[in-house]
């Protein structure tokens, strides 16, 4: 018994140091995570602008009837120019060139390089969602046991210390959360209107 109870009291102290050591990190990552946050807030609203300057004035089914036929008056390449601001547009057009190519082929590919790209977009702001609570979660708990052991030692002064950090953690992990939410949601809705548009561009301009 004395040998559980030793082997016990080993396990519990190296539980306990590796999530003391974990503290700084996570901290750290928070604060990362915080940064990220905003620069993909700031990102967003730049994208906004640029996506409701492109769009003045742009009609997509005016645009697709010029771009049908032989006949045409309007290159795909110039389009997808035009709507640039769009990163699925974007990535279309590097994908295509030119444009003088617009075998079935070639635009399933553009458009599958479209939505890979604005995947990719998307889980910048994906994984913030996720860590965010977590890493608030992990800075919140961490904190609680010297807390508990300075209420139990009677020092004020590290349980108000490691209570702050412990809800200060949360309160920094749903913001980031809570941002990049927002920012994913809307820019889910925006990158499926875009990836709808492009294949409706395609689709007419191979007629």
């Amino acid at each position: 018994m004395h040998v559980l109870a030793r082997v016990g009291e080993s396990l519990q102290a190296i539980i306990y140091s590796v999530a003391s050591i974990l503290l700084y990190p996570v901290l750290a990552f928070l604060v990362l995570g915080l940064v990220l946050a905003m620069y993909e807030a700031g990102g967003f609203t730049l994208e906004a602008i640029r996506r409701r300057r492109a769009n003045r004035g742009f009609d997509l089914d005016a645009t697709a009837t010029k771009l049908a036929g032989p006949s045409a008056d309007a290159t795909l390449s110039q389009v997808l120019l035009q709507l640039k601001a769009r990163p699925a547009m974007a990535r279309a057009q590097t994908s295509l060139g030119d444009a003088t190519d617009l075998s079935r082929t070639r635009t399933l590919k553009a458009l599958a390089d479209a939505e890979i790209e604005v995947t990719r977009r998307l889980e910048h702001t994906r994984v913030l969602v996720r860590i965010g609570p977590m890493l608030g979660l992990m800075g919140t708990l961490i904190p609680i046991s010297p807390a508990l052991v300075g209420l139990a030692q009677g020092d004020v002064d590290t349980l108000a210390n490691n209570l702050v950090i412990a809800f200060s953690t949360t309160v920094v992990g749903l913001l980031i959360a809570g941002v990049a939410y927002m920012i994913t949601s809307v820019r889910t809705r925006l990158y499926q209107q875009d990836i709808v548009d492009l294949e409706y561009l395609l689709d007419r301009a191979e007629v």
